[in-house]
């Protein structure tokens, strides 16, 4: 679902584990009895690393489209005030100047400030990157992190608390997605958190997410390869139009009186997702990371984009 957590309002850090985090515990070295699943989200894997988009890639596009739509009212808004302050107000009837200023400084200031915070939700998509990855290293056993910022966080697997976290409440529906909180020496307080590719209301859908990226650290990548079916055509390259499309469709899966009621929303998103990858830079990992992570000529895991069937549509 869309739920922007960590995006818009940033997740607490320096601040002790919680209760509930501790109940939400996901224990890297129990194995839960569950079917693994992908949802969507895989964008290369091998016997070396797993690597995965962030929570925000889905869903990428429709804050953009909302936000732009309420933009043009605001500036309309703003336009009709801004019409009646100076036109009638400074330039008109003497006697009715006074009223006028004030009933056109009320709608023009109302929507410059709401285009003003329009504009900040809409660069939380826009002009940044394209997506957020996270690479699982499994030999080195090493968590590497994408930060919104282009910096990125190298942590020990075994060294990060996950858990499953509750995020936003997006149409009243809480939701709860997969985090990794990672701890200062003290083994209690959070230093930095950050946020795997699923956010769901279904807790069981979240372990069965879990449980993919899970396996693929403890059991290595021929584990994984017969549930992940596609792959992100995206770590080099910005998507086309259709697959942002098709992306979006993927986010309600199985749903699918679901995505043909909200079929029209989702072509308005996808026109969005398209100028928002188009404005974003694609992801680069430092040189440092990729040395760490190079592939052994003739792995046989090794599955990326090029792997894809034909048809994604009936395959993702």
């Amino acid at each position: 679902m869309m739920e922007y957590t960590g995006l818009i309002n940033k997740y607490k850090i320096n601040r002790p584990l919680t209760d509930e985090e501790r109940q939400n515990r996901l224990d890297p070295a129990k194995r839960l009895d569950v079917s693994p699943n992908y949802f969507s989200s895989t964008i290369r894997v091998n016997s070396r690393y797993l690597e995965v988009a962030d929570k925000y890639y889905g869903w990428k596009g429709a804050l953009t489209c909302v936000m732009g739509i309420l933009t043009v009212i605001c500036l309309f808004i703003a336009g009709i005030g801004a019409d009646i302050f100076f036109v009638d107000g400074l330039l008109g009837n003497p006697d009715e100047r006074s009223g006028n200023l004030v009933f056109g400084a009320i709608p023009l200031l109302l929507g410059i400030c709401l285009v003003a915070a329009l504009l900040w939700l809409i660069s939380r998509e826009c002009f940044r990157y394209t997506h957020y990855p996270i690479r699982l290293d499994r030999e080195r056993r090493v968590a590497h992190v994408f930060r919104l910022d282009g910096t990125v966080l190298s942590v020990p697997w075994d060294k990060v608390f996950f858990a499953l976290g509750r995020g936003n409440r997006p149409f009243g529906i809480q939701t709860w997605d997969v985090r990794g909180h990672v701890l200062a020496d003290d083994g209690v307080t959070v230093i930095e958190t950050f946020c795997f590719a699923l956010a769901w209301p279904v807790k069981e859908e979240l372990y069965r997410y879990w449980e993919y990226v899970r396996r693929y650290m403890e059991d290595g990548a021929a584990a994984i390869i017969p549930c992940t079916p596609a792959y992100l055509p995206i770590s080099d390259r910005r998507e086309t139009w259709r697959f942002g499309l098709l992306r979006l469709v993927l986010n309600l899966p199985g749903q699918t009186f679901a995505q043909v009621l909200l079929s029209p929303a989702l072509l308005l998103f996808s026109f969005a997702r398209w100028l928002a990858m188009r404005s974003c830079r694609i992801p680069v990992w430092p040189q440092s990371i990729e040395d760490m992570c190079v592939v052994d000529p003739g792995d046989p895991c090794a599955k990326d984009a090029r792997s894809n069937p034909p048809n994604l549509w009936k395959t993702m």
